[in-house]
C-alpha cells in the first residue's frame, strides 16, 4: 500500500513539470521613438518637445507605464504606445536632458529605453551671419566681339548670353542691337542665361553694336556688357547672276562690264498702268507709266501681253525721276544719285556713267571700218570706229541695218558681247498723230531716260515740259547718241538701271 502511493506522488510531479515547460515566459520591449538620441533643442525658439513612445507584452498585459524627463515622472504618461507633449519650464537649464521610458508586465518583468537630447539657448540679439553682398553676372556669350557675318548669306544671328544674380533677384535685364532695345525681353531660363534669334534682314554692312545691361534688387546701378561684330556683304562676280526687285518679286538678270553692273533687261516695275490716249493737259510733273501697244488701266491685263513680259515698262520723265515735279540730276555725276523708278541698291544712271560704259566697250574693241564716233551734236567723225552697238545689242530683235558701206561691220548684227541683251523696245509718243498712233514700235532703235534736263524755256505740256536727255541706240551707227535737244518728258521710254 505504501509502495502504490508512493507512485502515485510521482506521478502528480511528473505532470506538474511537463505543464510548467509548455508556458511561454513573459517579454517586454520598450522604446522612445521621438525625440531621436542626440537631437539639440534650441529654447529660444522652442517652447517644448513631443515626446514619444512604444511597449508591449507577448503575453499578459502591461502592469504600469513610467516617463521620467530628467529624473521627474510624468504622470501624465501611463499606457503605451502614446504621445505626449512636453512643455519646458520658464526656468529650464540648457545642457543634457535624460528622456527615460520604463514599462513592467503583469509578472514582474520589466524594460527601459532612454534618450538624451541637447538643449540650447540662443541669446537674444545675437546677429545672424551677415548675407553675403550681391554679385551680378552679366555676359554675352554669342557672338563673340569681333566675329564678321556676311549678309550674302546669313539672314540671322543667336544672341546668347547670361544674366544672373548669387543672391536676390534680377530687377532689369536689357538687351540692345544697334541702340535699339528687343522687345519682348528674351527669357531667362533658371540658371539665369538666355537666347534669342535677331534677324539680320535689311541690315546694312559695318560694325555692328550689341549690348546687355543686368541689374540686381540690391545694385544701384547696372552691370554692363557689349560687343561689336561686323556685318559684311560678299558680292559674288555678276556675269550671268540675277537679283529680285523685294518690290514686286520681278527677277532681273545683270551683268559686269568692267566697274559697272548693269541690268540685263528692261526695267519692267509697273505700279500702275495708264492709257496713253486718256492723257490730260496739264499733268505736268505726274509719273506715268505705259506698256507697248497697251491702251487700257487694267494692271494684270498689261502684264500678260508679250510686250511687257519681252520689253517691260515704257515710263514718262517723271516716273522715271521716280518723284514729282523733277528737276533733274547732273549729266556728269558718277554715280548719278538718283536711284529714280530703280530697286534699291540701283539707280537711274547719268550721261556720264552711259559714257562710262561705252568707253569701256569701246576699249576692249578692235577698230573697224566706216563712221562710228559721233559727237554730243551729231556730227559724225571719221576715227576711234568701233563697234559698239554690235557688243551691246541683243542677237534677237534687230532688223536689218540700212548701213553698209559707211559701216560695215553692223551688217554682223548685234553679238551681245557683254550679255547686256540690249533690245529695240518701241516707245509711247507724245501725240497721237505724230507717228499715226500713240505707240511707235521699230526693230532699229531703242531709247533710255538719263537723269538731266535741258530746259528749252517752254512750259506747254505737249510743246516742252521737260525736254530731257536720253541715250539712243540704233542699229545704222556703232556709238550710241546723245540727244542734244531733248527727249519730250511726256513720251515713254525704256529704263536699264546701274547698281549702287
Amino acid at each position: 500500500m505504501k509502495k502504490f502511493g508512493f507512485l502515485l506522488v510521482a506521478l502528480l510531479a511528473l505532470w506538474a513539470c511537463s505543464d510548467d515547460d509548455t508556458t511561454p515566459q513573459q517579454e517586454v520591449t520598450c522604446s522612445i521613438t521621438a525625440p531621436a538620441e542626440g537631437t539639440v533643442i534650441d529654447l529660444a525658439t522652442a517652447a517644448s518637445m513631443t515626446i514619444k513612445g512604444e511597449g508591449a507584452v507577448n503575453v499578459g498585459k502591461i502592469e504600469s507605464v513610467a516617463l521620467k524627463v530628467n529624473g521627474k515622472l510624468v504622470s501624465e504618461v501611463t499606457k503605451v504606445p502614446f504621445s505626449y507633449d512636453y512643455a519646458f519650464p520658464a526656468d529650464q537649464a540648457v545642457g543634457e536632458m535624460k528622456i527615460e521610458l520604463t514599462v513592467k508586465g503583469d509578472t514582474g518583468k520589466e524594460k527601459a529605453a532612454t534618450a538624451n537630447v541637447t538643449l540650447k539657448k540662443t541669446e537674444t540679439g545675437t546677429e545672424p551671419e551677415p548675407e553675403p553682398e550681391q554679385e551680378v553676372t552679366c555676359e554675352i556669350t554669342a557672338p563673340a566681339s569681333g566675329t564678321t557675318f556676311d549678309l550674302a548669306s546669313v539672314t540671322e544671328m543667336t544672341i546668347s548670353g547670361k544674366a544672373a544674380v548669387n543672391v536676390g533677384t534680377v530687377e532689369t535685364f536689357a538687351l540692345k542691337v544697334d541702340g535699339v532695345e528687343i522687345v519682348p525681353v528674351p527669357v531667362l531660363a533658371d540658371d539665369g542665361t538666355f537666347s534669342h534669334t535677331y534677324s539680320l534682314a535689311n541690315k546694312s554692312t559695318g560694325e555692328l553694336s550689341i549690348e546687355l545691361a543686368v541689374k540686381g534688387d540690391k545694385t544701384a546701378t547696372a552691370k554692363t556688357a557689349s560687343v561689336v561684330i561686323t556685318l559684311t556683304r560678299t558680292v559674288a562676280p555678276p556675269t550671268g547672276d540675277t537679283f529680285t526687285d523685294e518690290r514686286d518679286g520681278h527677277v532681273y538678270k545683270y551683268v559686269t562690264i568692267g566697274t559697272q553692273s548693269w541690268m540685263a533687261d528692261n526695267l519692267a516695275y509697273l505700279p500702275e498702268v495708264n492709257d496713253p490716249s486718256a492723257e490730260q493737259d496739264g499733268c505736268i510733273g505726274n509719273p506715268l507709266y505705259f506698256v507697248l501697244n497697251y491702251q487700257g488701266s487694267d494692271l494684270a491685263a498689261a502684264k500678260a501681253t508679250k510686250e511687257y513680259k519681252n520689253y517691260g515698262v515704257l515710263y514718262n520723265w517723271w516716273a522715271a525721276m521716280g518723284k514729282q515735279n523733277a528737276t533733274g540730276g547732273d549729266a556728269n555725276a558718277v554715280p548719278s544719285g538718283v536711284q529714280g523708278v530703280c530697286p534699291n541698291g540701283w539707280h537711274l544712271p547719268s550721261r556720264a556713267e552711259w559714257k562710262v560704259l561705252e568707253e569701256y566697250v569701246a576699249s576692249q574693241l578692235p577698230d573697224v571700218d566706216g563712221n562710228g564716233m559721233y559727237s554730243d551734236y551729231g556730227t559724225a567723225l571719221e576715227h576711234d570706229c568701233r563697234n559698239v552697238w554690235g557688243a551691246l545689242a541683243s542677237q534677237i530683235g534687230w532688223g536689218a541695218t540700212s548701213m553698209g558701206e559707211e559701216g560695215p561691220e553692223l551688217l554682223k548684227g548685234g553679238q551681245d558681247t557683254y550679255g547686256m541683251h540690249i533690245i529695240p523696245s518701241g516707245n509711247v509718243s507724245h501725240i497721237a498723230d505724230y507717228y499715226g498712233n500713240w505707240f511707235k514700235e521699230t526693230d532699229k532703235t531703242v531709247d533710255f531716260w538719263l537723269t538731266d534736263l535741258i530746259d528749252n524755256g517752254g512750259d506747254d505740256y505737249n510743246n516742252y515740259w521737260a525736254a530731257t536727255i536720253n541715250w539712243s541706240v540704233d542699229n545704222k551707227d556703232y556709238r550710241p547718241k546723245y540727244s542734244t535737244y531733248g527727249t519730250r518728258a511726256k513720251m515713254g521710254l525704256s529704263v536699264r538701271c546701274v547698281k549702287d
